[in-house]
């Protein structure tokens, strides 16, 4: 129980924690918003960083690369580090921390697929927000769970997102 009770305390801070991380991004007056990436590494299982995906930029990646590398489309990676933040929030990493140590190294793959779960039921939640008070939106705005090894072609944005937004990005090609 010590772990689920964990899991759901972590659940409400990222909702309440992630719209006030990205108030603190500072965008330029054109930058419109394409996605906002949740990032889960190996030492921050849980969320490791924020990424906001600029449409801008985006476009210069399908110019680049190409609409079908959806590798590269979807590669939080590609957007400049301005556009990065993380939570700073004293509780959420403690927890994140405590949650590590819970699973440890003998349960590690658990683990991650508990954080990877927690973060798609967060990015499936915050994709029912008006993000729009707080950020300059394109009309195929997502949240999305993104990791380092993330395979968009064989449907890894599928539990993120919500289907009404998912026909949206089929029918622009993005996925």
């Amino acid at each position: 129980m010590e772990r689920e009770q964990l899991i759901e305390e972590l659940k409400q801070i990222l909702i309440k924690e992630i719209p006030k991380a990205v108030r603190n991004i500072k965008l330029n007056d054109e930058d419109k918003v394409c996605y906002l990436s949740l990032l889960g590494t190996d030492y921050e299982p849980v969320l490791g960083l924020i990424t906001l995906g600029i449409d801008s930029y985006r476009n210069q990646i399908i110019e680049e690369y190409g609409i079908n590398d959806k590798y590269s489309l979807w590669n939080s990676g590609e957007m400049p580090v301005e556009y990065q933040t993380i939570i700073q929030d004293s509780e959420f990493l403690k927890k994140q921390e405590e949650l590590v140590k819970l699973f440890g190294d003998a349960e590690w793959e658990e683990g991650w697929q508990a954080c990877q779960k927690l973060r798609f039921e967060v990015a499936k939640e915050l994709n029912t927000y008006d993000w729009s008070d707080i950020l300059p939106l394109t009309e195929d705005f997502i949240v999305y769970s993104d990791w380092e090894a993330i395979d968009v072609k064989n449907g890894d944005l599928l539990p993120s997102i919500p289907e009404s937004k998912m026909e949206i990005l089929v029918k622009k090609g993005l996925i």
